[in-house]
């Protein structure tokens, strides 16, 4: 029996890209561009002490995803989120305040969806956009329509520290909707470029123009259509964003 799609609504600006690492690094960059690199932290640990066996620890992977999540009345939220990635496990990693924590807390499951479209994070950057979903496999949640591939999981473990929790999730069912079309140095610019329009009120303007300008090159030499378009709607939208601060975004 098939069954319907429903529609998802990104709570972008207010969820797991909030504050990921590499949005952190950007705004850390800028603000304190002769400031070396700090050490790394355990993925296990929120405290390091510069120990040679903490030296030592085992280094994660941050995959850019899309999170869909129900609540206990069947509505979907999706959130564009920086992942721990693992084969068997996910680290989830949204702050307490929105809309996909409250969910795991309900329902303990997820789906981590997997697109090259660079448009979907392009768009959830600046807008709350709809996306068609169908249900999941496995667990009560949704998998995006258009997505390449998808992870279902399951909560194991929370840390809920404020302000943002370590969500341990373990995976029990993986699909593939389409095939993933390979690396494109467009599409990670535009990714990046989707970073600098989340961080309007924390960098400063003249920064985030010449970054732009940067990243509009390699968009220009091995762009496509998708990614011509997702850059557009990035640069139109910070040239057209005013220059005083706004309130953050809360969720829904």
């Amino acid at each position: 029996m098939s069954l319907p799609r429903k529609r998802c609504f990104s709570r972008a600006r207010c969820e797991g890209w909030r504050r990921s690492s590499a949005w952190d690094r950007v705004a850390s960059a800028a603000a304190h561009p002769a400031r070396a690199p700090a050490a790394s932290r355990s993925p296990t640990s929120r405290s390091w002490t510069g120990s040679v066996a903490h030296e030592q620890h085992v280094r994660v992977v941050i995959v850019e995803t899309i999170v869909t999540s129900v609540d206990g009345n069947g509505a979907v939220n999706c959130a564009p989120m920086g992942v721990e990635w693992g084969d068997e496990a996910i680290v989830l990693k949204p702050f307490l305040d929105t809309a996909t924590y409250h969910n795991l807390m309900v329902t303990r499951v997820a789906v981590v969806n997997l697109t090259d479209d660079v448009r979907v994070f392009a768009r959830a950057a600046i807008s709350n956009p709809v996306y068609g979903t169908v249900p999941a496999q496995v667990v009560r949640g949704v998998v995006l329509a258009d997505g390449c591939s998808w992870r279902e999981v399951e909560v194991t473990s929370v840390d809920s520290t404020p302000p943002r929790s370590r969500i341990g999730t373990r995976v029990v069912h993986r699909g593939t909707r389409r095939e993933f079309i390979g690396f494109n140095r467009a599409r990670h610019a535009v990714l990046e470029a989707a970073i600098y329009a989340t961080r309007l009120r924390l960098l400063p303007r003249a920064f985030i123009a010449s970054e732009l300008a940067r990243l509009q090159v390699i968009v220009d030499k091995t762009a496509g259509a998708e990614e011509l378009e997702a850059m557009a709607l990035l640069t139109e939208y910070v040239q057209s964003a005013p220059d005083a601060p706004e309130s953050p975004m809360r969720p829904a």
